[in-house]
């Protein structure tokens, strides 16, 4: 590629798939199908697990599973630091929803970021910005100010064209890559429903932000930049809050948990929750252990009560190996990976639903996953328990149902966070040429660093598209 060749990723937080799709067909979106979809291409990706914003933002960025990346949830617990002091404790309750969201940055233990790769690039409206020059994050106090009022009361169409205004903007300066985040559609979401009038708007006027960038970009003349389009996450309505946290209390179990028991003393369980519709559990929090627990280490009795609850799709932890426990009901399997080849063991049952015993190789058990509820479930648990930091137990919502209670401020009507399909499955939208195989949003970043001429780093964890249009389509 020509090293003057240009890249714009928009993000648009919290599109599902349908959704998109469905404004589409009714002619709703034009700029988007005529200046990324017809010269390019559109398809059903997967995200990562958990399916939740900012962690999901990673494969973009750095081309890294959250595992990789060693950040296993919104929200997770240093197990060494939890066993300190007051402020050891409050520190070691990871949180990246509140003062603390800027830390992820710095816990990001994978790179380099694009930020890094391309250092003429620009972000608008994202928390994520390790490698980002002096003046290119843009949009930074009306996120922190607006963002924050949206959340109560929702005004998220404010925020949204403070990011549309700043976008324009960047058609006077010099740029390679420019990010650009649209948190309208999921903040909006989880104030109603994917559906809602409210959020349909969101993505309109999204639409009409590109035509306004695009058509200003043609007046200036030269080259058009590529773009990409995708969202990191999709979302469900929530008809059952089932807050773990609460329960354990019920059962008797002391629980650590955001956002006021983060210094519960006597605690022997901390739940950690991610987009709601997924929780990491860790157990004996102030130990001081710094290791996580293996599955014959967790209270045999307390997975099974909460195996029994309706909400609970899946749980999963260590087993005494190199590989992931699965389980749903009674259902039970190991996950685990040796030479490239993804091996799905049932041992009781097919949690994961995906036939019986399966060995293939990870792009090939992509595609057999798409198939199931819970698609691209395999990698998502060995990637998630890649990281040191995630919890000991991890739970996993069915459609319909989240881990926090309705007591959250404001409710979240609709949520995300988990492995089932609403929540997995995103668009992805190029104006180039697309794979014929399935997608995840962590080939994104070598995708884009490709049509920049940039060197792709060793190490990721995405696939370049020159590299996935060989691979054979027959499971696609």
């Amino acid at each position: 590629m020509q090293p003057e060749s240009r890249v714009v990723f928009v993000l648009i937080d919290g599109a599902r798939p349908d959704v998109l799709q469905f404004l589409l067909d009714r002619g709703l979106l034009p700029n988007l199908a005529r200046w990324v979809i017809e010269p390019g291409g559109l398809t059903v990706g997967t995200t990562v697990f958990p399916s939740t914003t900012g962690v999901a933002y990673i494969p973009f960025l750095f081309g890294c599973y959250p595992g990789t990346a060693n950040i296993p949830g919104i929200r997770w617990l240093d197990r060494a630091e939890a066993a300190g002091g007051a402020r050891a404790q409050w520190r070691a309750a990871r949180s990246y929803c509140g003062v603390q969201g800027g830390w992820i940055n710095t816990d990001i233990a994978c790179g380099p970021s694009m930020f890094d790769l391309v250092p003429d690039s620009i972000a608008i409206c994202t928390p994520v910005t390790r490698g980002l020059g002096p003046g290119a994050n843009l949009v930074t106090t009306e996120r922190a100010i607006l963002g924050s009022v949206a959340h109560y009361v929702g005004t998220y169409p404010s925020l949204d064209r403070a990011v549309a205004d700043a976008w324009l903007s960047t058609l006077n300066r010099a740029w390679r890559f420019l990010f650009v985040v649209f948190p309208g559609p999921d903040g909006m979401t989880h104030l109603k429903d994917p559906w809602h009038p409210a959020v349909l708007e969101t993505y309109l006027e999204i639409d009409a932000a590109l035509g306004r960038f695009v058509a200003r970009a043609r007046r200036q003349g030269g080259a058009m930049p590529a773009f990409f389009v995708a969202a990191d996450h999709g979302a469900s309505v929530m008809q059952e809050h089932c807050d773990v946290a609460v329960l354990l209390e019920e059962w008797g179990v002391p629980t650590l948990r955001h956002p006021m028991h983060v210094w519960r003393r006597g605690a022997r369980a901390a739940t950690m929750v991610s987009g709601n519709a997924s929780v990491q559990l860790y157990f004996d929090p102030r130990a001081g252990r710094a290791t996580p627990r293996t599955e014959r280490e967790i209270p045999e009795d307390l997975v099974a009560r909460l195996l029994a609850l309706p909400a609970v799709r899946l749980a999963a932890c260590r087993d005494n190996r190199d590989g992931v426990i699965v389980l749903s009901g009674d259902a039970r399997a190991r996950v685990s990976e040796t030479g490239g080849l993804v091996r799905y063991e049932p041992l009781r049952g097919d949690p994961l639903g995906l036939g019986g015993r399966l060995q293939l190789e990870d792009r090939d058990m992509l595609a057999q996953s798409r198939g199931t509820d819970v698609p691209d479930a395999p990698r998502q648990l060995l990637q998630l328990f890649r990281s040191p930091r995630a919890g000991d137990l991890v739970l996993t919502a069915g459609p319909g149902a989240d881990f926090r209670g309705p007591w959250e401020i404001p409710e979240h009507k609709s949520g995300h966070g988990s492995l089932i399909r609403d929540h997995m499955e995103v668009p992805i939208a190029a104006s180039v040429p697309l794979p014929e195989v399935p997608i995840r949003t962590v080939d994104l970043m070598p995708a884009m660093l490709e049509h920049l001429g940039v060197p792709v780093p060793a190490g990721l964890d995405g696939v370049p598209f020159s590299r996935l249009a060989g691979v054979p389509s027959s499971l696609a």
